[in-house]
């Protein structure tokens, strides 16, 4: 059975949920209707296997949207439960919030479980933590910021090391090996440099997100179909390179392992061995809050969490051969009459595909594969041989591994209640596009600038007007990460603040000042058009010259994103 119907039709029952006969057949329709309305493109592609095709997203109708299935009464209670500190702290939160946010996750929206997720999942003093950010988010006061003791109680030790910026992979090997499994908070200096904080940490799992994608690793499928559109996120595109130059793999569409069917030789057993180390960096990276520059496909989400795969699976993350696959198995289940196969008015044995991988000819699907040709009386044995070798036993090595180094940190099971695309938002959080009224919204002006000053308007326009690559440069330089936290600029912590740097060539007094701001200066002056922006990347903290005009503010913060890559130093 295709994993699509094994997933409809298959689901586990909802084990220690204490509810009505009438209620569990209701929570029973909604799983079903959930999970037919994640796999309709798939399923309407079996029901009419003449298409030969997975359709397109947005083509199917009757799609529901995902809120639809949420539960106003349940969200409102689960929300109420997860402000109970004492309940929290004593493990003593009913067994339905449990239960229910796993099995069934839609009845919630994304923002409760992964407030469920921090309460429960990483600790005592995680859950604190993120106790006190929530409510200082919210507003208001609580026993949780009221209570000098869980205060106490919530502050994180914190685990310094430091790592050779041009030695990221070996570095990162050897402090995974060392503190990922450790409680405390990780904090990355380097070698050299004078920066440390928040900034460095957050450009150290940039780097190194960096460093998994190099080709050499052979990690990877690679697919180079630039007809269709690029997933995202995603670190860059075709032709990007590492630090030290070596290109990067491009999978336009997510990154998937790269089968390998000889687990035992020297090569594969040191890409297993980088699927740990990719296991215990997603952890680490969850548990302390940091983002990722990895545009991991949905179907390696689904492989890690054990849900099941088919060959539809192939499709989203390389099309082309997914949708070769889609179209062989389509025409064998609607074969002639005589048995005779054919795609496209050609028969299957003219196509001289014989049992090796496909885009590795080298790699037989059974043994003497090289000499077998596919033709219509083995043509099924040839789609499950592909299938298991690109889904199943192909990858299972690196799923294993990738798992027992997940498992390191804390288990795997508490993302059970995420989709893919939310596991996705947590690791690589936000990137979407943003516009003046927003960017004034969230950005704070202070120091010598307001709203209303000229170079923070030419700013605020700049920013509106960068593309996606220019946009994660901005970020990168800003925060230390090209990705911004689920929500966008509104969730960034510390608040985003920009400030009036004093020009170098001096500062002369400006007529226009803003009401009840003493000292605020509206104009920019050309005694700042030769100084360089700074940045603060612990506090989220620009220091913004007065220049002249919004085409000197581009060029000289343009250049300073350039320049300020690769290194911490004060400013």
């Amino acid at each position: 059975m295709d994993g699509a119907l094994v997933e409809v039709f298959e689901m586990a029952p909802l084990a220690g949920v204490h509810a009505s006969p009438t209620c569990m057949h209701v929570l029973g329709v909604l799983r079903l209707l959930d999970s037919l309305n994640r796999h309709r493109l798939r399923l309407l592609a079996q029901v009419e296997p003449a298409a030969g095709k997975v359709l397109g997203p947005g083509v199917a109708p009757g799609y529901i949207p995902r809120d639809a299935l949420i539960s106003r009464n349940l969200s409102p209670k689960l929300r109420q439960q997860l402000q109970d500190v004492l309940a929290i702290c004593g493990g003593g939160l009913p067994s339905w919030c449990r239960e229910l946010v796993t099995a069934a996750p839609f009845l919630f929206p994304f923002e409760m479980r992964r407030r469920y997720f921090y309460c429960t999942a990483l600790g005592l003093a995680r859950a604190l933590q993120h106790l006190q950010q929530q409510q200082q988010v919210e507003g208001g006061s609580s026993a949780v910021s009221s209570n000098n003791r869980e205060m106490r109680l919530a502050r994180l030790q914190r685990q310094k090391v430091r790592v050779n910026r041009n030695r990221i992979l070996d570095s990162a090997v050897k402090v995974m090996e060392l503190y990922a499994s450790h409680r405390a908070v990780l904090e990355v200096e380097y070698v050299g440099e004078v920066g440390t904080g928040l900034g460095p940490t957050l450009e150290f799992y940039t780097l190194l997100s960096h460093e998994l994608q190099r080709k050499g690793l052979g990690m990877w499928c690679e697919n180079c179909d630039e007809g269709k559109q690029t997933k995202d996120p995603t670190p860059g595109g075709q032709g990007e390179t590492t630090p030290d130059g070596e290109p990067m793999i491009f999978a336009p569409h997510g990154l998937f392992p790269i089968p390998i069917l000889d687990s035992a030789s020297s090569s594969a057993v040191k890409v297993v061995e980088r699927f740990r180390l990719l296991g215990r960096m997603m952890a680490k990276a969850l548990q302390d809050n940091r983002l990722l520059d990895l545009p991991l496909s949905h179907c390696f989400y689904r492989a890690v969490l054990g849900r099941p795969l088919d060959l539809y699976d192939i499709c989203s993350f390389d099309p082309q051969l997914g949708s070769s696959l889609v179209k062989l198995s389509s025409a064998y289940r609607t074969r002639q009459a005589d048995g005779n196969v054919q795609i496209d008015g050609i028969s299957i044995s003219d196509l001289c595909l014989t049992f090796t991988l496909p885009g590795q000819e080298d790699v037989e699907l059974k043994a003497g594969g090289k000499d077998i040709v596919v033709m219509c009386a083995n043509v099924e044995e040839y789609l499950q041989l592909v299938v298991d070798a690109t889904l199943g036993s192909g990858i299972k090595a690196q799923v294993e591994a990738f798992r027992s180094g997940f498992e390191e940190v804390f288990p795997l099971r508490h993302l059970y209640c995420f989709y893919e695309d939310e596991i996705e938002s947590m690791l690589c959080g936000s990137d979407d596009a943003w516009d003046v009224d927003l960017l004034f919204k969230v950005i704070k002006f202070d120091h010598g600038y307001s709203g209303d000053s000229a170079p923070v308007r030419h700013f605020v326009e700049l920013l509106c007007e960068l593309d996606r690559k220019e946009r994660k440069a901005f970020l990168r330089f800003v925060t230390g990460s090209p990705r911004l936290p689920p929500g966008g600029l509104s969730s960034l912590q510390p608040q985003l603040t920009v400030v009036r740097k004093h020009p170098s060539g001096g500062d002369v007094p400006t007529p226009g000042t803003t009401p009840g701001t003493p000292g605020v200066r509206d104009e920019g002056t050309t005694l700042a058009d030769g100084d360089l922006p700074s940045v603060m990347t612990c506090a989220n903290y620009i220091k913004l010259p007065p220049y002249s005009c919004k085409e000197v503010l581009k060029e000289r913060l343009m250049y300073a994103i350039r320049e300020g890559q690769g290194s911490f130093d004060l400013s």
